[in-house]
């Protein structure tokens, strides 16, 4: 009689490393947060490239037009090799004296101004003149129709106009900076790359092929289809070091020095600017020195670079490897089966790690290795369930092997990847910090941002352990959203109880010696549910996926109310409605642009 059983483990070690290989292909990079967090640690082996030739002039917040012009002008006079505008001068355009200044030391210096895309129709100038040769492939470039740029008579003194706009993934993290964006019918280099060229006293940059790269000087770097570099990010020690504040530079000619045949960049790490982003080293990580990392790894000639055919190369170990352990699983016994798949795990591993540190090219460390373990057991137990006939205990431990997760649920279900615009019901959970520009005013630059990054660790860590998405971290303010992108059972409750737990360590971190010398504020949170229009909006596909409705500014309305309830959780009528969490009415408050409205707080934390 015939052991239909026989061929079954090599049949489930094949079934996994062909799903597998086909997750790899078909799921991208941005919408599998694994892959990327094994890049990103990948990207952390590599050397950080110098900084000696960068120097980064942070202006802090406030800063005025007249100050801006005394500081270009210092800037200018120090006679660096190029200088970079993280900032956009797009008001006050009037014709005066101080605008003829800052002009003036526009044109004193090779100068790039910072734009940001747009949905109006504004076109920055002077546009690059960039040289594209035949067969150019970029079907996912940064297109909008377009910008906030400078003022003409800035523009008219300026070597250059570049996009600073920076989009993070669907977990909100930076990781790329635009090599190349359209706007209107013109093409523009990003800050970095077109400081760079200033610096080089580069001609016109040349773009060509398929995956497309770009020669700015020397060899050309690979941009791939969305035009983009990927960058290291630096640490805040690098940040301190290659950083001068802009008073001190006004105040002390002597530090003007160390802008002399460097690359210039400015701009601001203060909150209220609205310049700080989640990158893989720290979730406040000033925009002015990404823009700087980038430029940096630009002039070494070594940029960490995802190559198109990698996703290929990971999905064919995965799928021959998968079958290999397969073979293994059934011809050996399982400690010698385990001990040969271990060993081929860390060969991969060793792989990625050297091929990173030799060439900074990327290949997944995490999925590969996953599947592989995941082939071999699933071998390794379908054989044991086969020798001992028990096919209920052999299907039960196999179906061990696959949990239901976020990126199952994806790959079962493609229309949860729908971001071009949806609708559906969502949770919001804002939150903000009671004075927190008063309580760190005066605050060391490297404390503040130490502290910045604490905070919002431990708050980001609590939202995605809770199943939330962090849309966006602005200032010293969290938005997180609930059942979005992707559904989210008992997302109310969910958002309840990630709030609570939020509050918790708000008020132990704020509790601490050295944070109620500075009298650091408590934690404001706002929760609120309804439907809400999802998807990638602003100025191009890439900008921001994000929500709009109702809902969403209740939320931001309720967690403002809490200063005025004494509160410190405020919920709304539409997730209250729908929550099982046991709550305690807090009343009925005028909230601006919805009346009259009652308000619940969590019986947890009243």
């Amino acid at each position: 009689m015939l052991d239909w059983w026989r061929g079954l483990p090599m049949l489930v070690a094949a079934s996994v490393a062909m799903l597998g290989a086909a997750l790899i292909v078909l799921l991208p990079d941005d919408a599998a947060p694994w892959r990327e967090t094994g890049l990103d640690r990948l990207v952390g082996l590599m050397p950080l490239p110098s900084s000696d030739e960068i120097v980064v002039v942070d202006i802090g917040a406030g800063w005025s037009r007249s100050q801006t012009a005394r500081l270009m002008t210092t800037i200018a006079d120090a006679k660096p090799k190029a200088v970079a505008l993280d900032i956009v001068l797009s008001a006050d355009c009037a014709v005066s004296a101080t605008n003829q200044t800052l002009a003036m030391a526009i044109a004193k210096v090779p100068t790039t101004l910072g734009f940001l895309l747009a949905s109006g129709d504004g076109q920055p100038r002077p546009p690059a003149n960039i040289a594209a040769s035949q067969g150019l492939a970029l079907p996912l470039i940064w297109q909008a129709p377009g910008a906030e740029h400078a003022c003409p008579s800035f523009e008219s003194a300026a070597a250059g106009s570049a996009a600073a706009s920076l989009a993070g993934g669907m977990d909100a993290i930076i990781r790329e900076a635009p090599a190349l964006v359209v706007v209107g019918d013109s093409a523009y280099l990003g800050l970095a790359a077109d400081v760079v060229r200033l610096a080089k006293g580069s001609g016109s940059p040349l773009i060509g092929g398929d995956p497309a790269w770009l020669r700015i000087f020397g060899a050309p770097v690979e941009i791939g289809p969305s035009a983009s570099l990927r960058f290291q990010p630096g640490s805040p020690a690098q940040w301190q070091t290659r950083t001068v504040a802009a008073a001190t530079l006004l105040d002390d000619e002597t530090v003007a020095q160390r802008l002399t045949d460097k690359l210039v960049f400015v701009g601001s790490s203060a909150p209220g600017a609205g310049a700080l982003r989640a990158t893989a080293t720290s979730p406040v990580h000033p925009s002015v020195h990404i823009h700087a990392d980038l430029a940096a790894g630009l002039l070494a000639g070594r940029l960490p670079l995802r190559h198109g055919n990698a996703n290929a190369i990971e999905a064919g170990v995965a799928l021959l490897g998968g079958l290999g352990v397969g073979v293994v699983g059934i011809v050996l016994a399982p400690l010698f089966a385990g001990m040969v798949i271990i060993g081929l795990v860390l060969a991969w591993l060793a792989t990625t790690t050297g091929y990173v540190l030799q060439t900074g090219g990327l290949l997944d460390p995490i999925e590969p290795a996953t599947i592989l373990v995941l082939a071999g057991l699933a071998a390794i137990l379908t054989q044991a369930a086969r020798t001992r006939r028990a096919e209920t205990a052999m299907r039960r431990r196999i179906g061990q092997l696959l949990p239901p997760d976020v990126v199952a649920r994806f790959v079962r279900e493609p229309n949860l990847l729908r971001l071009e615009g949806e609708e559906r019901q969502v949770t919001a959970l804002f939150t903000d910090i009671e004075g927190f520009t008063q309580s760190l005013q005066g605050v060391e630059p490297r404390r503040f941002v130490g502290i910045l990054d604490a905070y919002f660790s431990g708050m980001t860590r609590i939202v995605l352990a809770h199943g939330g998405m962090i849309d966006k971290l602005v200032g010293d303010a969290m938005h997180a959203l609930f059942n979005a992108p992707a559904d989210l059972d008992n997302h109310v409750d969910k958002a309840i109880a990630c709030a609570v737990e939020m509050q918790v360590f708000a008020e132990a971190f704020r509790l601490q010696p050295d944070m109620q010398a500075l009298n650091f504020g408590r934690t404001r949170i706002g929760i609120e549910t309804g439907m809400v229009i999802l998807g990638d909006v602003g100025a191009a596909d890439k900008i921001d996926y994000t929500a709009h409705g109702p809902a969403i500014n209740m939320a931001a309305r309720l967690e403002e109310a809490n200063k005025a309830l004494g509160s410190s959780i405020c919920i709304g009528p539409g997730a209250a409605a729908l929550a099982t969490t046991k709550l305690v009415a807090a009343g009925t408050i005028d909230i601006r642009g919805f009346g009259s409205v009652a308000v619940y707080n969590p019986a947890a934390s009243a």
